[in-house]
């Protein structure tokens, strides 16, 4: 099926396996209970309210937030809860890696998605004092590529510097050494690469004369030349121009 039956139905089983991982927190919470963890047990807490973030932020601004996002932040969060509560961390071989590299595709997918809306924002006037578009941000595809590999850089570097203190001052063993880290920034970049291609081929999509800000209205496009408070495609600069 294509076209908005495609759509509707890929934005059902999504927020069908939105509600199947907060269902699995709910269960992780019940059994951080069971097993004492009272400071892990407001993880699974947090990782619902954290997971309904993307659905407010598409209610709030009224945009439709590219498919996949929904499901990798819970998975992401999925992953670092039940691999504390559960004991996964310690007990199975390389879930550590995994984890980071799950993790890292959903970051990257966020920030990938505020370069989106920081677009969009340009083209929608929030203050009527706003008289022309101001860009404040380039979008060229060079140029949000670079930023998220170097913000993904540089969070995977103070992750690994936060385990390494968390470990000083609470006595735990969330880091093993200079391999354990090297490896966790292994999957950090492994993730980031795969992001990478996946923004490269997403702005591909965008068709002739559209800007970055498409992929964020790409369901509701019809409707978007009709909403007073955005500017006509004919005022709007070329497409990756700073």
């Amino acid at each position: 099926m294509n076209g908005k039956g495609s759509v509707y139905n890929a934005r059902n089983v999504e927020i069908f396996i939105v509600l199947v991982f907060e269902l699995i927190f709910i269960g992780l919470y019940i059994q951080s209970i069971l097993i004492g963890d009272m400071t892990r047990s407001l993880w699974p807490l947090i990782a619902i309210v954290l997971t309904l973030v993307p659905f407010v932020f598409e209610w709030k601004d009224k945009v439709s937030l590219p498919f996949g996002l929904k499901m990798m932040v819970p998975f992401a969060l999925f992953l670092h809860v039940a691999g504390g509560i559960m004991r996964w961390y310690w007990e199975v071989p390389l879930f550590d890696k995994f984890a980071h590299v799950v993790s890292a595709i959903a970051l990257g997918l966020i920030l990938f998605t505020m370069y989106q809306y920081l677009d969009y924002q340009e083209y929608v006037k929030k203050k009527p004092f706003f008289k022309k578009t101001i860009r404040f941000f380039k979008t060229q595809e060079g140029d949000v590529l670079a930023g998220i590999f170097v913000i993904m850089v540089i969070f995977g570097f103070a992750w690994e510097f936060s385990e390494f203190l968390i470990d000083m001052i609470y006595h735990t063993t969330y880091n093993f050494g200079l391999v354990d880290s090297v490896t966790d920034f292994a999957g950090d970049i492994i993730g980031v690469l795969i992001v990478m291609f996946l923004v490269h081929r997403s702005i591909e999509t965008i068709p002739p004369g559209e800007h970055l800000d498409y992929l964020l209205l790409e369901h509701t496009i019809g409707s978007r030349f009709a909403k007073p408070d955005v500017l006509p495609a004919q005022e709007n600069p070329e497409f990756f121009k700073f």
